[in-house]
């Protein structure tokens, strides 16, 4: 074998190796999403409780945070408590609110999961034809979108919220001068 074909294999491997390294850094549950800096995409939809519709328009001016979960979502289900957690914790913020979304799932599905797990205390929108999941590019659940006062979205979390999220992410992105 000459030494060309050596050098030309050996450089071909390193490169192989160089790149498997740095994939390795990466976090394949972590999906850019391209809404990011861009308004929310509004909404005015029927409240899982039957009561009036719920706008995204009418939050405008307070920081939101848009859980989009299922009945059907067992990593929903671990979220849960958090959610009840954090609900109770920014109840007496002004400017926060939380508006969850259940999508692609039946009425009583998700009543009966808040019956069985506990009401967090804020609304809940009923998409089951996922429009609004979809407007949003939701491609599963449990995902949540924060949004500022302006409307615009600021940190998007694929898969479920954990303890310490709003303290770690949503704080320092409600702080922070823009």
């Amino acid at each position: 074998m000459s030494n060309l074909w050596k050098t030309s294999l050996l450089a071909a491997v390193v490169a192989i190796l160089g790149l498997f390294a740095l994939g390795l850094n990466n976090d394949p549950r972590n999906i850019p999403s391209p809404l990011i800096g861009r308004l929310a995409t509004p909404f005015s939809a029927p409240a899982l409780d039957n009561g009036p519709p719920i706008s995204l328009e009418s939050l405008r001016g307070r920081w939101v945070l848009v859980n989009f979960w299922g009945s059907w979502c067992g990593s929903c289900r671990l979220e849960h408590p958090y959610l009840m957690q954090l609900a109770t914790m920014t109840r007496n913020r002004p400017d926060f609110v939380m508006i969850g979304v259940d999508f692609k799932d039946t009425r009583s599905g998700a009543q009966q999961f808040l019956q069985t797990l506990g009401d967090p205390g804020y609304r809940q929108v009923f998409d089951p034809d996922q429009h609004i999941a979809i407007d949003w590019g939701v491609y599963g659940a449990p995902e949540t979108y924060l949004l500022d006062p302006a409307g615009t979205i600021r940190y998007k979390q694929v898969g479920p919220l954990f303890n310490g999220w709003f303290e770690k992410i949503a704080l320092p992105l409600m702080e922070k001068k823009t």
